[in-house]
C-alpha cells in the first residue's frame, strides 16, 4: 500500500487520538460516565477520528464510493461532538450562575433545544452524504443541498452558543473560584470550533483547489480542521482534570444553595 501525504496524516491522527482515549475515559469516570454529563463526547470524538483515519487508510486498497461516503459521514459527525462539548461545559457555568441570580436568563429548555438542533444538523449531514452527493470522474465529491443545510444548522448552533455565553458574562462573579477555569475555556474552545466550521463552510460552499473534501490543500485541512479539533480535545481534557469532580457532597452543596434561593438551578443537560 503506497501512502501519500493524506495517508501519513491519518496515521498521525491514530497515533494522537488512540492515547487520548485513556485520559478521556478517566475524565468520564471522574465526573460521571453518563452521556448527559458532556465529558463522554470527548470519547466519542476521539473514536470518530480513529474510525475516520482507519477508513481513509482502507480507501488506499479499496477506493469504493461506499468507503468514500463513510469517510465523509464520519467527518460530518465530528462537528457535532465539538459543539456538544462546549455547550455542556457552558451548562455547568450556567448552573452556578442560576443558583445565585433572581431571574435566570438561560434555562434548561434553551440547552435542550440546542441539543436537538445539533442532532438535526448531524442527521442532515449524514443523509446528505448517503443520498444526495455526487462523485465526479476525477474522484471529487460535490456535497448535496441537505449537507449544506446541516452545516448551516451547525453554524446557527455555534452562534447561539456564543450568544448564550455572552449573556452569562455579566454574572460570572457568582461562579465559585474552583469553577472559573470554565470562563476561559469556553471562548478559547469557541475560537477553535469557529476555525473548524470555517474550513467545512469553505469546503462545502467553495470547494476549490484549496478547500475541498478530498483534493484540497493538506495544510489547510491540518491547520483548520485536524489541529483545531485536537486542540479542543486537549483543553477540555485539561479542564476535566482541573475541575472538582461531581460528588454527593458537591451535589448537596448545590442543593442547599438552591433551597436558599428563590429560583431553581439549571440541571446539567
Amino acid at each position: 500500500m503506497h501512502l501519500d501525504d493524506h495517508g501519513y496524516v491519518s496515521i498521525v491522527e491514530l497515533i494522537v487520538y488512540i492515547p487520548c482515549l485513556i485520559p478521556a475515559v478517566l475524565v468520564c469516570l471522574r465526573h460521571g460516565f453518563k452521556r448527559t454529563s458532556g465529558w463522554i463526547f470527548i470519547v466519542i470524538l476521539s473514536a470518530i477520528r480513529i474510525s475516520g483515519s482507519i477508513c481513509e487508510l482502507l480507501a488506499y486498497n479499496n477506493s469504493t464510493e461506499a468507503l468514500i461516503k463513510a469517510t465523509l459521514i464520519i467527518d460530518s459527525i465530528g462537528i457535532a461532538p465539538l459543539l456538544l462539548i462546549v455547550l455542556l461545559v457552558l451548562s455547568r457555568l450556567v448552573d452556578w450562575i442560576n443558583i445565585s441570580v433572581q431571574s435566570p436568563k438561560l434555562k434548561t429548555k434553551h440547552f435542550r433545544i440546542l441539543q436537538v438542533l445539533i442532532g438535526i444538523g448531524l442527521v442532515l449531514g449524514t443523509i446528505g452524504v448517503i443520498s444526495g452527493g455526487s462523485q465526479a470522474a476525477d474522484g471529487s465529491f460535490t456535497p448535496s443541498t441537505t449537507s449544506k443545510a446541516g452545516l448551516i444548522l451547525y453554524l446557527l448552533d455555534f452562534a447561539a452558543i456564543t450568544v448564550m455565553f455572552g449573556l452569562s458574562l455579566p454574572n460570572v462573579s457568582a461562579v465559585p473560584r474552583p469553577e472559573r477555569p470554565i470562563i476561559f475555556h469556553i471562548p478559547i474552545a469557541l475560537l477553535a470550533i469557529a476555525v473548524r466550521l470555517l474550513y467545512s463552510t469553505l469546503c462545502i460552499f467553495v470547494h476549490d483547489n484549496t478547500f475541498s473534501l478530498f483534493d484540497g490543500s493538506l495544510a489547510a485541512e491540518v491547520l483548520m480542521a485536524i489541529v483545531a479539533e485536537f486542540f479542543v480535545v486537549i483543553i477540555t481534557l485539561a479542564l476535566g482534570f482541573k475541575l472538582r469532580q461531581d460528588s454527593p457532597s458537591t451535589q448537596g452543596e448545590m442543593t442547599d444553595l438552591v433551597e436558599k434561593s428563590s429560583n431553581h438551578a439549571l440541571p446539567l443537560p
